[in-house]
């Protein structure tokens, strides 16, 4: 059994940030629904070669179609609402109000609901009505201000959504925070994250930093802040990556090279030198690593105990045998998906089902709620409810 087996979620999102709240709910366990208008989530959209992006935030998960600005739609999401668990949305702050859908109302229905609301800039303050996107997110924080090469005055974001992950999976861990709490006081609450806050929590250090001294931080590229070498650098075939963050491992890095004495030179014998002589230290190491391959020099640190790995290619970081011996990589429906990374030993992450169709479940967990086919069939008659397209299953 799953680890949150019997657990009822309502997932009212779209896009990535509360899709992947909500993904995560599903992998552990929880009977996620998913709720979208009849024409589809817009991320069914999003397609080529055979990529749908819908589908890798939304497996695992049952699906059906309700227009909510119709009175029947969203009647049917307040009944569902009142033997769910969970409900998790990600609209503009308010707009699920003005329906009658929002944490006030539903909790009247059902006071032990939980209720999750993922946003741009969080359901008060003065963005409170902004539009949320991730890179305006890392924009605004200040991330994108430190990401990329020493030097360039090019913006850089993270290339991968940080922001939009980071909301859903403060959003999920805020849901199984509220459902222990309502363990001892009987009721739900309403849950929060946001794109902008979380985007500004992945700065946790350089804020730190900036808090203590005062100091803006600058961009680095792949080094570190505070020690060196401990950055991308050059060999034979490509680029390997090397976390030297103390004195005793430099001395093991330069003796793993071929050149103790490196660990002594004037310039390079200490922590705030190798900082200073940041450019020069990464001239010398590159001529030397030049000399043989990143495998082969992954091996060599391995072996004295050196932090250091190859930079990989997506297609060889899924060929590694660590993430094939982790299963992070799983097959369901006759496709492949990325597992939830969490390892639970007693009540593993499991991948049940593929993602869904466009109304694809409706009338299943409608006749649960107790809809009979003549209720469901007037739903779909008014508009209010839809039933599977067979033109949407992709290839």
């Amino acid at each position: 059994m799953a680890a949150l087996s019997g657990l009822k979620v309502l997932d009212c999102t779209h896009v990535i940030a509360g899709a992947y709240c909500s993904l995560v709910l599903a992998d552990l366990g929880a009977d996620v629904i998913k709720i979208e208008p009849p024409a589809g989530e817009s991320t069914r959209a999003l397609r080529g070669d055979g990529f749908r992006a819908y589908d890798f935030v939304n497996r695992n998960k049952r699906a059906i179609a309700l227009d909510l600005s119709t009175k029947g739609g969203a009647d049917v999401v307040r009944t569902l609402a009142k033997t769910a668990d969970v409900f998790v949305e990600n609209y503009r702050p308010g707009s699920l109000d003005r329906m009658g859908l929002g944490y006030a109302e539903l909790s009247k229905i059902n006071p032990r609901l939980v209720y999750c609301s993922v946003s741009g800039f969080g359901g008060d303050g003065p963005y409170r009505e902004r539009g949320g996107f991730d890179l305006i997110a890392q924009a605004m924080s200040g991330l994108m201000s430190f990401v990329g090469e020493p030097g360039s005055e090019v913006p850089c974001s993270t290339a991968v959504p940080i922001s939009d992950l980071n909301a859903g999976l403060f959003g999920a861990i805020g849901v199984l925070a509220a459902l222990q709490s309502r363990q001892t006081t009987g009721k739900g609450q309403h849950v929060e994250s946001s794109l902008f806050e979380s985007a500004m929590a992945a700065t946790i250090w350089e804020t730190g930093r900036f808090l203590t001294s005062g100091d803006l931080p600058s961009r680095t590229g792949t080094r570190h802040r505070l020690a060196a070498p401990y950055e991308a650098l050059k060999t034979a075939d490509g680029h390997m990556v090397v976390g030297v963050n103390s004195q005793r491992l430099w001395k093991r890095f330069c003796e793993a090279l071929g050149e103790p004495d490196l660990a002594g030179e004037a310039g390079f014998d200490s922590p705030a030198a190798r900082m200073q002589n940041r450019d020069a230290l990464q001239a010398r190491l590159e001529g030397i690593l030049g000399r043989d391959t990143s495998a082969n020099w992954v091996l060599k640190l391995e072996a004295v105990g050196v932090p250091a790995g190859p930079l990989n290619n997506l297609a060889q970081a899924w060929d590694d045998p660590q993430i094939k011996a982790r299963g992070l990589l799983t097959e369901v429906a006759g496709r492949r998906f990325v597992r939830t990374p969490i390892k639970l030993h007693d009540t593993p992450v499991e991948l049940t089902r593929g993602p869904a169709e466009v109304g694809e479940h409706t009338r299943e967990v409608l006749a649960e709620a107790g809809f009979s086919p003549t209720d469901i069939d007037a739903l779909v008659s008014q508009g209010a409810a839809a039933t599977e397209r067979k033109s949407e299953v992709s290839a």
